[in-house]
């Protein structure tokens, strides 16, 4: 019972960023960068990846689209480039600010921010324009989810 309380509150949260309707292109692109997040440190705890697919369950409800498959995705390219091409894509402020506070919480699932996530966050927060005040207030909302 103590996870389905812990999904409701995450998705009251995640609507509270991004009110829904979530567009179908931001679900796919904020869980790509999701992805990265949880790859970025070389270390996957089942706790994490467990979250990655709820978190993308999560976001394909918001999405419109709740029977879609959460991908996994497979790049040559190098994750910097990767994170750059896709935090581009997200135009819209909610979104963005969706997909920080989402790479925040899942950094975090594991309750220790390795330094190689925490610069991570720190790039993406500045190619998703967000703000130092803003992102702190995000942290502390998905601090608040995580317990």
């Amino acid at each position: 019972m103590a996870n389905l309380d812990r999904l409701t509150t995450l998705a009251a949260t995640f609507a509270a960023i991004h009110p829904p309707p979530l567009a179908p292109a931001d679900a796919e692109t904020i869980i790509a960068i999701s992805q990265l997040v949880v790859d970025i440190d070389g270390r996957e705890g089942a706790e994490e990846i467990h979250l990655f697919f709820a978190i993308g369950k999560l976001l394909h409800q918001l999405a419109g689209t709740p029977d879609a498959d959460i991908p996994t995705f497979a790049s040559d390219e190098d994750d910097e480039s990767r994170m750059f091409e896709l935090a581009t894509l997200l135009k819209a402020a909610p979104a963005r600010e969706l997909a920080y506070a989402i790479a925040r919480l899942l950094a975090a699932v594991d309750l220790e921010v390795a330094p190689v996530e925490d610069e991570f966050l720190d790039r993406l927060r500045g190619i998703l324009a967000i703000d130092k005040t803003r992102a702190a207030s995000l942290t502390v909302m998905m601090r608040d989810v995580r317990g």
